[in-house]
Formats: structure tokens, C-alpha cells, sequence
């Protein structure tokens, strides 16, 4: 059994800002042989307003070609070519209803249970899967500067402390902002837990943008191996991670 560290643990980056724990849900996502457990955010304290700035601070910098960027895939080494602090978030169409040959409307395939709450949004199937996937920020102690795929090794040793680093294979999740559209691609690591007895399979994906400070994480969990290797290319026909705009 694989278990996915509960993001709300003591630990070296309790108290340093983790966007993991802030925007994660308020219950336990179970995965199969593997459990997300992701607490409630925290109270908020009370802050004494500060005076209104006399300029806006640009979050996108001069000169830079978002089109450009979205135009190319986002490899590991890409993530350098994003603005600074720039968030990067998901779009999806799960919900939306398929046509059949016919041209009828069907419904759709996929159930939505939780909408960005606390960050995380949440389907399920008729067949028992679910997928899940949240945006995270403030991610300073697990970026490697310049280095996305070492930072990307940083997030999914974090969510998963078990893992070791052969077990991450590389993956590729839709980089347009149109989910459904022909688009490039963003390289992700995914973790992959075969099914048991009493126990799901999943797949976990995940990446980490240093530049835009943004961790990304997609899961699915299915009754069977052969479900989870069957729905994983419809739920990406309906996913996608959206290049910020100009």
C-alpha cells in the first residue's frame, strides 16, 4: 500500500507558506492502494489593511510572448521561457455532453462531485472512477531554480513520500487552453498503483513550474488496470493545462 502524505503533516515546510495545504480538499481521496489525505484550510488571520501602492506591479514581463509560449510544447526545460509568478491552471470539459453518431445530445460521461473546492475539482464515472485535479502555489521549498523536472521530482516525493525516483515516469497531460482542442503538450511525472483486492488502480501526474510557481496534480482512480489504461486517454481528450494569456 502506498500512502500519500497528508499535506497538513508536521514536517520541514509546515508554516513556510505551502500552497499544497492551502487549496487542497477537506477530505481524504482514496486512490486505490494509495489515500490522498488533504486537510481543510486554515483560518485566515485578521490583517490590518497596508496603504494602497502608487503603481501596479506588471505580472507579465516586458517583451514577453505568451502566444509563443503556448505555441511550443512545455517541456521540463520550457518551464524557464513562463512569466514569473504567473499562474498556470487547468480547463476541462468533463461535464459537457458527447453527441452520438446520430447527432442526438448524450449525457455526459463523467459526473461532477466537487467544483474548485478548496481548490480541487472533482468527477466520477458510471464505471467507478474518479478524477481529480488542483492548482497549488507558493511552492518555494520544493522549487529547484531553473530546474523543473528536479522540482517536479520535489512535488510528487512530497505528496507521495514512498516513491522512489524510478517508479516516475515521464508523461505528457494536453498544454492548451481550450480542453478537447489540438493543442501541444506539457511534460508531467505520473506514479502508477496497480489494482488489488480491495483496493483501486491510480495514477497520479504532477508538475512543477519554479518560474510561474505553480504545482499541477491530476488523479484516477478506477476499479481495474484495465479500466484506468482505457479511461486515462478519454479523461485527457477532456483535460487540459491552459498556457496563461498575454
Amino acid at each position: 500500500m502506498v500512502i500519500v502524505k497528508n499535506l497538513g503533516e508536521a514536517g520541514p515546510f509546515r508554516g513556510r507558506a505551502m500552497g499544497l495545504a492551502a487549496v487542497a480538499a477537506a477530505s481524504a481521496l482514496a486512490l486505490g492502494g494509495c489515500t490522498i489525505a488533504v486537510p481543510a484550510p486554515r483560518p485566515t488571520a485578521t490583517v490590518q489593511p497596508t496603504p494602497t501602492a502608487t503603481f501596479a506591479v506588471p505580472t507579465i514581463q516586458a517583451g514577453h510572448d505568451a502566444a509563443a509560449v503556448a505555441a511550443k510544447n512545455m517541456t521540463f526545460d520550457a518551464g524557464r521561457t513562463l512569466s514569473p509568478n504567473v499562474p498556470v491552471g487547468f480547463n476541462d470539459v468533463l461535464g459537457q455532453s458527447a453527441d452520438s453518431t446520430s447527432g442526438t445530445a448524450l449525457p455526459p460521461e463523467w459526473k461532477l462531485l466537487k467544483n474548485n473546492v478548496a481548490g480541487q475539482t472533482q468527477y466520477s464515472d458510471a464505471a467507478g472512477c474518479k478524477v481529480a485535479y488542483w492548482v497549488t502555489s507558493n511552492q518555494g521549498p520544493l522549487i529547484s531554480s531553473g530546474d523543473d523536472l528536479t522540482s517536479t521530482q520535489n512535488l510528487m516525493k512530497y505528496l507521495i513520500p514512498s516513491v522512489v525516483p524510478d517508479a516516475l515516469k515521464d508523461a505528457t497531460l494536453p498544454w492548451v487552453a481550450e480542453a478537447g482542442k489540438k493543442g501541444r503538450g506539457i511534460s508531467v511525472l505520473s506514479y502508477t498503483t496497480k489494482g488489488s483486492k480491495g483496493g483501486m488502480a491510480s495514477r497520479v501526474w504532477g508538475r512543477l513550474l519554479g518560474t510561474s510557481g505553480t504545482g499541477l496534480v491530476v488523479t484516477l482512480a478506477c476499479p481495474t488496470d484495465a479500466f484506468l489504461a482505457s479511461t486515462t486517454p478519454r479523461v485527457m481528450a477532456k483535460l487540459s493545462v491552459a498556457p496563461p494569456a498575454n
